[in-house]
């Protein structure tokens, strides 16, 4: 199975917005995506994270393969 260039850019995308998701939720007391009063959201940064590292690795193995002569 051949790769697909765009989908591994696009997975690249995505990975760089959970980052910043993770980057945010990590150090920015917000209610965003919680009810109740602002505060740190771990839960919220860890998944963003997990996110973040699974999109990463699926654009590795979305990304075109070298052919080998």
């Amino acid at each position: 199975m051949r790769g697909s260039r765009p989908l591994a850019l696009a997975l690249l995308a995505l990975a760089v917005i959970f980052a910043i998701a993770t980057v945010f939720f990590f150090t920015q007391k917000t209610n965003i995506l919680a009810s109740g009063r602002p505060e740190l959201h771990w839960k919220h940064a860890i998944v963003f994270l997990v996110l973040t590292l699974l999109a990463v690795i699926a654009a590795n193995f979305a990304r075109p393969k070298p052919v080998k002569a």
